[in-house]
C-alpha cells in the first residue's frame, strides 16, 4: 500500500489508463490535424475566411477558389451553411479574379427553421459561372467574391461556423464533375463585444 491508501497493482493500473488516454488524445490532434492538411490541399477547392466583428458592423467573407490545371471548371456551385440568429446575409459582389474573367456570381438563401434549442441555419448558395458556354481556361484561381454579412446589433460574443459544401459544379467541354472531388475551407465568424477582453468566453455554433 501506497501513502494513498492504494495497492502496487491499482496504482499500475490507474497510471496505465492514465497513459492510454493521454496517448489516445495525442493519436486523436495528430489525425485531426493531417485531415485538415489534406483537406486543404485538395485540388479543385473552394474556400472562405476568418473574420472577426463587434454587434451591428458589416464583415465581407472572402469566397476563394483554387483550380486543378487538370480539371477546369466552367463553373462550381457551392452551399454554405451557418447559424443565422444573429448574422444574416445582405449581398455579394465580384472579387478581383471574377472580375478578369467576367465571371457571373449567383446568391440565394434558404432559411431554416429554428431548432429545439432556438437555433437558426441558414444555407447561402453561390455559383460562379464563367459566360461563355466553352471557355478556353477554367476559372482562375483567387478571390471570386466578396459575401457582405451583417451582425445583429443584439449580438452577444460568439464563433460561428460557415460550412461549404460543394454541390455542383460543370468541367470546361461539359466533362461530369464528382463534386465530391473538388474540397472545401471552412469559414470563421468571431463576433467579440467592444468592451470584452481577448480571452472572454464566446458562444460557439457550428455545422
Amino acid at each position: 500500500m501506497d501513502r494513498f491508501g492504494c495497492s502496487s497493482s491499482s496504482r499500475a493500473r490507474w497510471l496505465a489508463g492514465r497513459w492510454l488516454a493521454a496517448w489516445l488524445m495525442i493519436a486523436g490532434a495528430v489525425g485531426s490535424a493531417a485531415a485538415q492538411e489534406t483537406a486543404s490541399q485538395t485540388v479543385p477547392r473552394v474556400g472562405l475566411a476568418e473574420l472577426t466583428g463587434t454587434p451591428g458592423s458589416s464583415l465581407m467573407m472572402p469566397f476563394y477558389f483554387t483550380p486543378d490545371p487538370k480539371m477546369p471548371l466552367r463553373s462550381v456551385t457551392a452551399e454554405i451553411e451557418y447559424v443565422s440568429n444573429n448574422l444574416s446575409f445582405q449581398k455579394s459582389s465580384l472579387g478581383l479574379a471574377a472580375e478578369q474573367v467576367n465571371a457571373k456570381i449567383e446568391t440565394s438563401v434558404t432559411e431554416g427553421s429554428p431548432d429545439d434549442k432556438g437555433l437558426k441555419r441558414s444555407k447561402l448558395r453561390v455559383t460562379a459561372t464563367l459566360p461563355d458556354p466553352a471557355p478556353p481556361e477554367g476559372l482562375p484561381e483567387g478571390l471570386l467574391a466578396y459575401l457582405l454579412f451583417q451582425v445583429s446589433l443584439d449580438a452577444k460574443p460568439f464563433i460561428i461556423r460557415l460550412v461549404p459544401t460543394v454541390v455542383a459544379a460543370e468541367a470546361v467541354g461539359n466533362a461530369p464533375v464528382a463534386v465530391a472531388a473538388i474540397g472545401t475551407e471552412t469559414g470563421l465568424v468571431r463576433v467579440e463585444a467592444l468592451d470584452v477582453m481577448p480571452e472572454a468566453t464566446c458562444f460557439f455554433f457550428s455545422h
